[in-house]
């Protein structure tokens, strides 16, 4: 058998290059191996990388509104505007009532809730506060002090929201005072009938100013078309 002396020159050059190859990847620290294990990753996931670059783009950027609403009617206004609706109403009952019970010969002065006069000036009085809140949305009272009813929900008062909140909500009020109060300390001045009617006492043709905080997204190119990145 012979060797060709020539063939292993060229072998033991050839290992000789392959040995000079590994120990300059080991000198830089990074194999052929390693090289395609880390380039890998980013062919992978070449569209999470570009959705979070985007992600990148994308400030927040704060926006004053200014809108308009209606004056909400504090808590004296209300209720020199009951009280006026007060009177209006011991009016027709003494006026109109009193004289045909008089006529009739029926007691006036009974304080018992099943007496005729008790039941007869309820239906006046709880019936005046839901005929002139339904059709006009303000009693006379309301009138005199330029405010009204406004439903929160609906575009009319309806006849359900209008009983919830002259009857229901009326007849808790008298029977407990103290929830007048609510008018007081609740916000936009809502009181117990408006809470149970969704609805809201309002001035006349008076509006306020409201600035509200919209938060607004916006996407900024960082990186313009006529550059490149590395």
């Amino acid at each position: 058998m012979t060797i060709n002396p020539d063939n292993e020159r060229k072998t033991s050059a050839h290992e000789t290059n392959e040995e000079n190859v590994v120990e300059q990847e080991k000198a830089l620290g990074t194999s052929s191996n390693e090289k395609e294990i880390k380039t890998k990753p980013l062919a992978e996931h070449g569209e999470d990388a570009k959705e979070e670059a985007q992600e990148r783009n994308i400030v927040k950027e704060m926006e004053i509104v200014e809108q308009y609403e209606e004056k909400t009617a504090g808590f004296w206004i209300r209720f020199w505007a009951f009280l006026t609706d007060g009177l209006i109403v011991g009016a027709i009952i003494s006026i109109f009532i009193k004289p045909i019970f008089y006529f009739l010969g029926l007691d006036l002065f009974s304080s018992d809730w099943y007496a005729p006069i008790t039941i007869v000036s309820g239906i006046i009085y709880y019936g005046y506060f839901i005929l002139m809140t339904k059709f006009w949305q303000q009693t006379i009272g309301k009138m005199i002090f330029g405010i009204k009813v406004k439903p929160l929900k609906e575009e009319k008062l309806s006849w359900g929201t209008v009983l919830f909140r002259e009857f229901v909500s009326r007849f808790i009020n008298n029977t407990i005072w103290i929830t007048y109060l609510f008018v007081v300390i609740v916000p936009k001045n809502k009181g117990i009938q408006d809470f149970i009617a969704d609805t809201i006492v309002v001035h006349e043709n008076v509006y306020v100013k409201n600035e509200q905080k919209i938060f607004k997204e916006k996407i900024i190119d960082i990186n313009p078309s006529n550059e490149q990145t590395v």
